[in-house]
């Protein structure tokens, strides 16, 4: 097995073993790696390979700190087939690849949050490498995977409120446009506004407008994200972004138009949802990360 730093030559590597692998996501695709430049957290990028072929790909975040030193994290990675019987073997590899590269350009620490669950017994793959483990997740720790079946099934999977949710929202008017061109910032711009607003009302800090446009840019210039607009008469309710891999869609940035005292509900998020779950299926994909 061989530990090295990628290069553009594995790009076509690097991507296919992404698409293919459930613990893969949009965090370790070539265009978030601009998104975290932005954040002033550049990416280092490893491969993991054996008999010629990438087994593994490792996208490090590097956090700056004092006198020249940096914290790395591996978000939702390492990226490898934890099923495979030598996601053991290659997690030791990608051990100490990593600690001989942190201590080289001075990490004091390295991070990894693979993409499994707390319990997941896959997690063995860790163990005995001289990790230590923590509760401490940097990712949103909750999250739901739709299978996009047909519609039928579909809907009948959800509970009855969100059925009446979709339905409602034909019913009032809604409809659902779809942004792909990179080179428009018109639908990341009003995203943007419509999430600032949900955020306020939440009481959350908003990143700023050019980090939108970076990851809209980057993404949907690879040709790998869309962002959904609910209009109801032309009036934008609700809006969000969806990132395909493969065969699994991402629901990353969504925010909507808060009612007035009085004004009847549209259910415009209903119909934003239901449109992205269709538009991923379309497009190849399986399962749907909310």
């Amino acid at each position: 097995m061989h530990f090295r730093p990628a290069t553009e030559a594995d790009e076509g590597a690097w991507q296919a073993l992404l698409e293919r692998t459930a613990s893969g996501d949009f965090l370790h695709d070539r265009a978030w790696a601009d998104v975290a430049a932005f954040d002033g957290q550049p990416q280092r990028r490893y491969v993991l390979e054996e008999a010629d072929a990438a087994v593994a790909i490792i996208a490090v975040q590097q956090r700056p700190l004092l006198a020249g030193r940096s914290f790395w994290y591996v978000p939702h990675g390492p990226v490898l087939d934890y099923d495979d019987p030598r996601a053991g073997e290659w997690m030791r590899a990608i051990v100490a690849g990593l600690r001989e590269a942190g201590r080289r350009h001075g990490a004091v620490a390295v991070k990894l949050e693979p993409r499994l669950e707390a319990d997941d017994p896959r997690l063995s793959a860790f163990d005995r490498r001289g990790l230590r483990r923590t509760d401490e997740t940097l990712q949103v720790g909750q999250t739901r995977i739709v299978e996009l079946l047909d519609d039928e099934a579909l809907l009948a999977g959800f509970d009855k409120d969100t059925r009446y949710g979709v339905r409602r929202a034909e019913r009032e008017g809604v409809v659902v446009e779809t942004a792909t061109d990179p080179s428009e910032t018109a639908a990341i711009d009003a995203l943007h506004d419509l999430v600032r607003q949900t955020q306020r009302r939440a009481g959350f800090p908003m990143p700023p407008r050019e980090r939108f446009r970076v990851a809209w840019q980057s993404l949907a210039g690879a040709g790998r994200a869309a962002i959904l607009e609910a209009r109801r008469e032309g009036e934008l309710l609700a809006s969000g972004m969806v990132v395909i891999e493969g065969d699994r869609s991402f629901y990353l940035f969504s925010g909507s138009r808060r009612e007035e005292r009085g004004e009847p509900k549209r259910y415009a998020s209903y119909a934003l949802q239901w449109a992205m779950m269709r538009l991923a299926r379309e497009r190849g994909v399986r399962q749907h990360d909310l």
